[in-house]
């Protein structure tokens, strides 16, 4: 028996599986022992055949390509599926990989036709390594600087079968001051005050989960330090596995749902 007659949907999505082996199998541990039923995918990451090894088939999650124009870290950087040469205006001149930042787009535009050519390559790659991609979401939300893909992008993603996340998401209540507060702990209290006080609808959380591991404290950057990003995706990986929030969800009747079960919003 619920304690609350409000419906509240949840797509609990986990972002980055492919990054790292530390952030894949903490990816893992979200799925099954947490909340998360939605899973975003690296194509271009490092370890996206590990990723694929741990979750590639599992018929219980929403697999999402975590479509990937940039490539933020000091230490650990990407860059395109595609050959580096057909796609210059994605890749910094001589490295050939991405960029750190769509800030970087404002000044030296990309070619919306290498874009999508990119796009097809990662989730061509992720549809052989063994992924039933369900949605498309992007890294660092890179359609703010290049505003002019937002409609090929959904386009795209019509006629490829999947689902454009925009159309879907909606976030939950401002955070709480307990939401800002340190560890795993604080960031439940927060989630649990937050889904209390949503009105009925469908909402999107969405994580980086991982472990505090060797190859997680290579990722780090000027502005932000690679202690604090270990510190945040350990947080993050506790939070969607927190035993508070699992029994908040049960208790509230919240239904944990997959993109692809999702209703687009109006």
């Amino acid at each position: 028996m619920t304690d609350s007659a409000k419906e509240i949907l949840l797509i609990a999505r986990a972002d980055d599986a492919g990054s790292a082996r530390a952030a894949d199998r903490a990816i893992l541990e979200a799925v099954d022992r947490g909340i998360v039923r939605n899973v975003s995918l690296m194509a271009v990451g490092p370890s996206i055949e590990h990723a694929a090894e741990l979750l590639a088939g599992r018929q219980d999650v929403c697999f999402g390509l975590h479509a990937t124009l940039n490539a933020e870290w000091s230490e650990v950087r990407w860059g395109p599926v595609t050959d580096p040469a057909r796609v210059p205006s994605l890749v910094e001149q001589g490295s050939g990989f991405f960029s750190r930042s769509p800030h970087v787009f404002l000044d030296r535009p990309p070619k919306l036709e290498q874009i999508m050519t990119e796009l097809q390559a990662q989730l061509d790659r992720l549809r052989k390594l063994g992924f039933d991609v369900r949605y498309a979401d992007s890294h660092m939300a890179f359609e703010w600087a290049v505003p002019e893909i937002a409609e090929p992008f959904e386009q795209w993603c019509e006629r490829e079968g999947i689902r454009h996340y925009r159309r879907y998401s909606r976030s939950l209540p401002k955070e709480t001051a307990s939401d800002i507060g340190e560890g795993a702990d604080a960031a439940a209290r927060g989630l649990i005050t937050r889904l209390k006080e949503a009105p009925a609808g469908q909402y999107l959380v969405v994580g980086h989960p991982g472990y505090d591991e060797i190859e997680l404290r290579r990722f780090g950057s000027p502005d932000y330090p690679s202690e604090q990003v270990v510190a945040d995706r350990v947080r993050e990986r506790l939070l969607f596995t927190h035993p508070e929030v699992l029994a908040c969800c049960k208790r509230l009747g919240v239904q944990l749902i997959r993109y692809d079960e999702a209703k687009p919003l109006p």
